[in-house]
């Protein structure tokens, strides 16, 4: 069986009737017009390509309004782009999606992938993830690319459709084929992970080459780690570093922060500016992971002068975003008082929501919340609770308290075997107080 039988059928059912509701609709909206014939209107719709061509848009509004009207879909798809743009008409996406409905209807793939799109986004309609997933069906049954690679992203991604990689695969596949450059970067990635196919460094490489050929920044920055640790290609560095410029020169976010972390560890006479400039690039983003570093930097006085007050800000808007190590950092400014008022309840908060997002330094900091009473009513058995999660994922300071309180009987049954297991452990992982404590049960 092949995948249209299994993604498409059933939505086959929703087209044909769309389609025998817009008929109707069409032609009641349509009743007081007089149509122009078909001639006619591919005429008038071709003297609105031409004027929009050459920059006359309120001229080229009023011709493919016309053909519009008169039934032409690819019209009705270029006015509506029109009204959703701002071209030659005031902006208004509720009317531009109008028009592409009605080119939609009359099963013009572009008009439905861009419906699609409207409703992913929430432009002109109600947002609807599952809505947008219909749209691309339709469009992509009819091997329309930019669609089949939307609809490669909503089952990798699982959203708007139930979670599922073979599926995805494949319709990134097909659009990948035709030369669709964000499926030939997913499809990479796919090989280079296994994901669903055999794992082939050699095949990741060539669909990352041929999304980079046509500049896609992913697909430049993926081509960029194969030749950084030469997978699938040989090694070459400069080439790497190349393919992260050019990536990051198109405005990847995660790009630009890569160049900045590789100048900021270089430590070469004047990477620091450098560095700079792709950290404040990334940050004009709003992306999480560069607003955190900024924050590591204000707070160490590295390459910009310390300041906590600024770190403190920086983290803040990292946290908002989900970045655990920012809401671990914050939660510290405000259990320190270091550029924020001193609250130990805020800093228990962003050390929670830390810890439920898996973050293992924040897990061990609640711990010790619990051991030491700080914002938290003092509990053994909490923070041996938290400590263990820590330690079982090799967090050498989580190692050591959980040893302690095996040792000492605090919040668990006394094992000195135990004990001493852990404190091997953290001292093993580097941590100093672990040596320490060996050294006394030694004695």
């Amino acid at each position: 069986m092949n995948l249209n039988s299994v993604v498409l059928m059933g939505k086959y059912a929703v087209a044909v009737l769309m389609l025998f509701v817009s008929a109707l609709s069409f032609a009641q909206d349509n009743a007081s017009v007089a149509p122009l014939s078909k001639d006619s209107a591919d005429a008038c719709y071709q003297s609105g390509v031409d004027l929009f061509s050459d920059g006359r848009y309120e001229e080229a509004v009023i011709m493919l309004k016309k053909a519009a009207e008169s039934g032409h879909a690819d019209a009705q798809y270029d006015y509506g782009l029109c009204c959703f743009n701002g071209n030659g008409i005031a902006e208004d996406k509720d009317e531009a999606v109008v028009w592409f409905r009605k080119a939609a209807f009359q099963g013009l793939p572009v008009a439905q992938y861009t419906m699609g799109n409207c409703y992913e986004y929430g432009d002109g309609v109600e947002q609807s993830s599952e809505s947008a997933v219909e749209w691309y069906m339709l469009s992509a049954g009819q091997g329309y690319a930019d669609a089949q690679a939307a609809l490669g992203i909503a089952y990798y991604s699982g959203v708007g459709v139930e979670q599922d990689n073979q599926i995805a695969a494949e319709w990134f596949r097909r659009a990948a084929e035709q030369g669709n450059a964000d499926a030939q970067s997913y499809l990479g990635t796919f090989y280079a992970n296994g994901i669903v196919v055999q794992q082939s460094g050699y095949k990741a490489a060539l669909w990352y080459q041929k999304a980079a050929d046509q500049g896609h920044p992913e697909g430049l920055y993926n081509l960029g780690y194969c030749y950084e640790f030469g997978v699938g290609v040989d090694w070459d560095e400069d080439k790497a570093m190349e393919l992260y410029e050019a990536a990051a020169s198109a405005g990847l976010a995660v790009a630009q922060l890569d160049l900045a972390l590789y100048y900021i560890e270089r430590d070469n006479l004047g990477d620091d500016e450098t560095a700079l400039e792709w950290l404040y690039a990334a940050v004009a983003q709003d992306y999480p992971d560069a607003q955190y570093l900024l924050g590591r930097l204000y707070y160490e006085g590295r390459i910009v002068g310390k300041d906590q007050e600024r770190a403190s800000r920086w983290f803040a808007m990292a946290a908002a975003q989900e970045n655990t190590e920012a809401q671990c950092d914050l939660g510290f400014c405000y259990l320190t008082g270091q550029g924020v008022r001193q609250d130990v309840e805020i800093a228990v908060r962003w050390f929670v929501k830390a810890a439920e997002l898996g973050n293992v330094r924040a897990q061990h900091n609640i711990g010790v919340c619990y051991y030491e009473g700080l914002g938290l009513e003092q509990s053994y058995e909490e923070a041996v609770k938290w400590f263990t999660l820590a330690a079982d994922k090799g967090y050498p300071d989580s190692e050591y308290y959980l040893g302690v309180c095996y040792n000492n009987g605090q919040g668990v049954g006394k094992n000195r075997s135990t004990a001493v297991k852990l404190l091997r452990r953290a001292k093993k992982g580097g941590c100093k107080e672990a040596a320490e404590a060996l050294r006394i049960l030694s004695e």
